[in-house]
């Protein structure tokens, strides 16, 4: 009985060492920011416009447990134009769901700049499908280099997307 019972718990424990999410500290250089990902995230680079100029938007992102997890940052050619760019990327952020625009709540980012539209935003919307999705971002700026952070799914789980916004670490 106690072996059984032994036996039970050994299986009960190495499933819960085989977490979904496997967390790890990485550094973008480029960037100059650190940031905790829940796993092993793949480089993307895209032309876009932001604030009505054309920016390289370069991304960080990988997919978990339905998930998609994203660092993407812009390095701007003048600091002054980061308040307009962060409001852009809000803005397209809550129109790539359909999404009504909410508010940033207030979120401190060690080695960032404030700027009113710097924050995280929490909102729902919906796939190109039809499909729910709900979204969390988080975007700041130090010096210029603009950062967002996505986390984006038909379900979020509120422990993981915290631990992810607030390994947010600028400079570091």
């Amino acid at each position: 009985m106690v072996r059984v019972l032994g036996m039970s718990l050994l299986v009960l424990l190495s499933a819960g060492c085989s977490p979904e999410l496997n967390w790890r500290e990485l550094r973008f250089d480029e960037a100059g920011v650190t940031q905790l990902f829940p796993c092993k995230p793949v480089r993307q680079q895209r032309k876009v416009a932001l604030a009505g100029r054309p920016q390289v938007l370069v991304l960080q992102v990988c997919d978990t447990g339905g998930v998609t997890w994203a660092l993407a940052h812009t390095q701007l050619t003048d600091p002054a134009e980061a308040p307009a760019v962060l409001q852009a990327l809000a803005d397209a952020a809550h129109a790539n769901i359909g999404a009504a625009r909410s508010a940033a709540r207030p979120q401190v980012v060690p080695g960032a700049a404030a700027h009113a539209a710097a924050g995280r935003y929490g909102f729902s919307g919906q796939a190109p499908d039809g499909r729910r999705l709900e979204a969390a971002v988080l975007l700041y700026a130090r010096g210029s280099v603009v950062v967002q952070l996505t986390v984006l799914g038909p379900r979020l789980a509120a422990e993981a997307v915290d631990t992810f916004m607030t390994s947010a670490r600028a400079g570091a």
